[in-house]
């Protein structure tokens, strides 16, 4: 009879320890899919800021640069710029220090003035665009993600 009842509770033990190998094994998943997705949305976000932050910068260097701006900065526009922020181009060599760091050299930059020219209060309209490269693209359904931003300011000079 002790045989029996030392028996059944070897193998209850040894049940419960695989249930409990598989529960830990789905929680430990879980939390890595979880800390993964919380950090890749987090480098998301950081990504479309800077597109962001770039687009700005962009056209704050071209509305001081109009047909006023004087000897001191060359003047920019009318025509349309498309460019990389790493390329070799005046108005990308000037925005590059402080557009990021190499986290934005991918980035394509249109810098174009809506209203055809490049006189005081005329628009200036820059355009970025980027991608970023999900962790979880599987999951999620697409590993590149587009990111766009724009910003509008009038020329000051």
């Amino acid at each position: 009879m002790l045989m029996h009842s030392t028996n059944r509770q070897s193998n209850s033990r040894n049940r419960r320890r695989g249930a409990a190998m598989l529960e830990a094994t789905a929680i430990m998943g879980a939390w890595t899919v979880m800390f993964v997705g919380i950090f890749d949305f987090g480098s998301a976000t950081l990504r479309r800021n800077l597109v962001s932050h770039v687009a700005r910068q962009v056209v704050r260097l071209a509305i001081v640069r109009g047909a006023d701006a004087g000897p001191e900065l060359p003047v920019w526009g009318p025509a349309t710029q498309t460019f990389q922020v790493s390329d070799n181009h005046p108005i990308a060599n000037t925005l590059r220090p402080i557009a990021g760091g190499s986290a934005t050299s991918s980035f394509q930059v249109q810098l174009e003035w809506i209203d055809g020219g490049n006189a005081s209060e005329q628009r200036v309209r820059a355009t970025v665009t980027g991608r970023f490269s999900s962790l979880l693209g599987v999951v999620v359904g697409s590993k590149n993600v587009p990111l766009q931003a724009r910003s509008t300011m009038p020329i000051v000079h």
